[in-house]
This record gives C-alpha cells, sequence and structure tokens, in this order.
C-alpha cells in the first residue's frame, strides 16, 4: 500500500512539472476527446476560455487564460501528440511476417481406361478420326 502512495506522489510531481500549464496538461490528457469535440463544431476560442477558467485552469505562470492562449496551446497540444505518436510507430517493431502455407497440390487422377466395348469411346473416337482424314485429303496411316 505504501509503494502505490508513493506512485501516486511521484507521479503528481512528473506530471506537473516539464514547465508545461495547466491548461496544457489538461488538453494533453484528454486529446482525443477534445479533438473530436473540435471536429463537431468550430470551437469558439472566447467561450471555451471562459469554461477553462471556471475549472480552474491556468496559463502559463499561473495567469489568467485569453482566448489565443488556449487557441495556441491546444496547437502545440495537437504538435506534440502527433510528434509522440510517430515516435511510437517508429520505435515499434514491424508486425511479423507469417508464411503463407498452401497445400500441394494433388496430381490429377489417371484416365479410365478406353472402353472396349464395341460401340464404345475407341469406336467413336476412331470414327472421328476417319471423318477428320477424309475431309482433310489425308491418306490414312496403317
Amino acid at each position: 500500500m505504501k509503494r502505490d502512495a508513493e506512485l501516486r506522489r511521484i507521479a503528481e510531481v512528473a506530471r506537473g512539472g516539464a514547465g508545461r500549464s495547466p491548461l496544457y496538461r489538461w488538453l494533453r490528457g484528454r486529446h482525443d476527446a477534445f479533438a473530436e469535440l473540435l471536429d463537431e463544431t468550430r470551437p469558439s476560442w472566447g467561450s471555451l476560455t471562459d469554461g477553462f477558467n471556471d475549472l480552474g485552469l491556468a496559463g502559463p505562470g499561473g495567469r489568467a487564460l485569453t482566448p489565443e492562449t488556449v487557441r495556441h496551446t491546444w496547437w502545440r497540444v495537437r504538435r506534440d501528440v502527433a510528434a509522440a505518436r510517430a515516435r511510437r510507430e517508429a520505435a515499434a517493431p514491424p508486425p511479423p511476417v507469417v508464411p503463407v502455407t498452401r497445400p500441394a497440390p494433388t496430381p490429377p487422377s489417371p484416365a479410365p481406361p478406353p472402353a472396349s466395348a464395341p460401340g464404345g469411346a475407341e469406336t467413336a473416337l476412331a470414327r472421328l478420326r476417319a471423318e477428320m482424314d477424309q475431309r482433310s485429303g489425308r491418306k490414312r496411316d496403317g
């Protein structure tokens, strides 16, 4: 239990530092949801500034927020999130290549032996060859 309290304390210190304003940290932590909200409607930076001031968020140095500060902070958050995602994608190992295995082709089954009964396939083939020879003017071998 003690370690969790220590980790929470260190997390607060880590998240509160690096010269980032409370507004920056708020926007960064909610980047995707806030971006989706702005995609729905064109932002009114003045109204958003009033809302952020009502939440008690401050600009750099604890100053009150202005619409320009809010807009510029959002631009920086978008830039930083995009850069972080690009670094993560570049560092991610490529997906493993899975070889595609296909079953070996099956050889064709042997042709059935020719029918030896009178009037069967052998007789029909002989008649066809004789007719082809006659029409082409060839003489029959054999």
